[in-house]
């Protein structure tokens, strides 16, 4: 079994063409700015949508582990929800909803093949995402190889918070390797992020070794965390032999998900950046001969 957060289906970027996306659960790292927060744990989370609930209790009636206060705001123990999903069921306004799903190879494969047509005809495939798609490696490298004997196009999206010998088995099955690069620092990176530069960067120069033509570089460029070392990660990436580097301005589409999920977002009053404001990356590109693109 496969512990599955979401699949979205027709997604147009991660990735060439049309494409079913496989957001996976399970994360070794704790960005604060992440957008996806709720793929963190392997659990199947409660999420709550304050805007929504009309405080009529009745999912704090049918709480058969007493997980649920109101006090005045909703408040849920963690340490007792066993995940029943009866709260849910009951709320009306649909605030309530659980992240992580279940799933079988055969219930993942039947749900991909509902557009094959539209991976053929626009060159498109699959992208595992998450949290870290490799977190569940020993499932999720069976769906890899079954995905492959039927011919589809493979993009991951990766931390590179993986063991390399995991790396080595799964490489040869990927098509496109979608690879995080955070920052360059390592007390930064760790402090911030979780991530170990040193597991990070390994992996980084077997892929560079290996099959660098199929990896694009990406970086989340964030205010306050790594915009000043923009440039410096596109040199290590020309560096390296990576033909591309994409650049994703900050945003702030994951702040519900905080919100739900009762935790603080520290992003709170941050703007959105707008992609003009790094656009002179393109320019650098050229210059040193290596595709920058702004956004991915």
């Amino acid at each position: 079994m496969i512990k599955v957060s979401n699949i979205e289906r027709f997604a147009t970027h991660d990735g060439p063409g049309i494409r079913t996306t496989i957001f996976l659960k399970g994360c070794p790292l704790h960005c604060p700015w992440c957008a996806n927060p709720e793929t963190w744990t392997l659990d199947t989370i409660l999420m709550h949508d304050e805007k929504k609930c009309v405080r009529c209790h009745c999912c704090q009636k049918v709480c058969e582990k007493m997980a649920i206060d109101f006090d005045p705001d909703f408040k849920i123990n963690r340490n007792l929800c066993d995940g029943c999903q009866k709260c849910m069921d009951v709320c009306i306004p649909e605030a309530i909803s659980f992240s992580g799903k279940e799933m079988t190879i055969d219930e993942i494969l039947e749900e991909i093949s509902k557009d094959d047509a539209y991976y053929k005809n626009s060159n498109g495939g699959i992208t595992l995402s998450g949290g870290e798609p490799l977190f569940q490696f020993e499932e999720v490298f069976k769906l890899i190889q079954i995905l492959k004997e039927k011919g589809y196009h493979i993009a991951i999206e990766i931390t590179g918070m993986y063991n390399l010998n995991v790396l080595k088995k799964v490489e040869p099955y990927i098509d496109l390797f979608l690879h995080d690069i955070k920052h360059l620092n390592k007390e930064k990176l760790e402090s911030i992020t979780g991530a170990s530069k040193e597991i990070i960067f390994n992996n980084l120069d077997y892929l560079s070794k290996t099959c660098k033509e199929k990896v694009i570089i990406r970086t989340p460029v964030i205010p306050g965390f790594n915009e000043e070392i923009v440039k410096d990660i596109i040199l290590y990436a020309k560096e390296k032999g990576f033909k591309e580097v994409n650049l994703l301005p900050y945003h702030s589409l994951g702040k519900n998900k905080w919100h739900n999920l009762k935790k603080d977002y520290v992003y709170e009053n941050e703007k959105m950046m707008d992609k003009s404001h790094l656009s002179s990356y393109t320019e650098l590109g050229k210059e040193l001969n290596i595709c920058v693109k702004i956004g991915g």
